[in-house]
């Protein structure tokens, strides 16, 4: 997808795999500070946080990047060559949103479930909507 601001070519394939193992660094970096977090947190009686909304806004979040994953998927058979790592790196965007609130949810003191979920979903992306166009 070229800009309209610039005369340069859309994402190539390798930028994209380049940004996909930038995400997955810092996936993987801010849940094991937040996993560290909720083992050494001290919970608060009194604490007006709703984890178990919070919980469910997570599921949430997985669902529809599964869903965001699937509509982009069908677009992207449709799409021209140029346009598609554009197309991916939404994909393992909407996954990363999820994978991240799941680690904040950890933090704030729930279980690991809605980050885990989420980053499997965030990896399922480099297979459904693999950086290689011919693929």
């Amino acid at each position: 997808m070229s800009s309209p601001f610039t005369t340069r070519p859309g994402m190539t394939s390798t930028s994209l795999r380049i940004v996909r193992y930038a995400m997955l660094v810092l996936l993987l970096g801010f849940g094991a500070f937040a996993y560290y977090q909720s083992q050494h947190v001290v919970r608060d009686p009194e604490s007006l946080t709703n984890l178990s909304a919070i919980r469910w806004v997570g599921y949430g979040l997985c669902a529809a990047a599964v869903v965001g994953i699937a509509v982009l998927r069908q677009i992207r058979e449709r799409a021209s060559e140029a346009v598609r790592p554009t197309l991916g790196l939404l994909g393992s965007a909407f996954a990363e949103g999820a994978a991240l609130l799941g680690a904040v949810y950890m933090i704030l003191g729930g279980e690991i479930s809605v980050y885990a979920i989420a980053l499997v979903v965030f990896l399922s992306t480099w297979t459904l909507l693999p950086a290689d166009s011919e693929a």
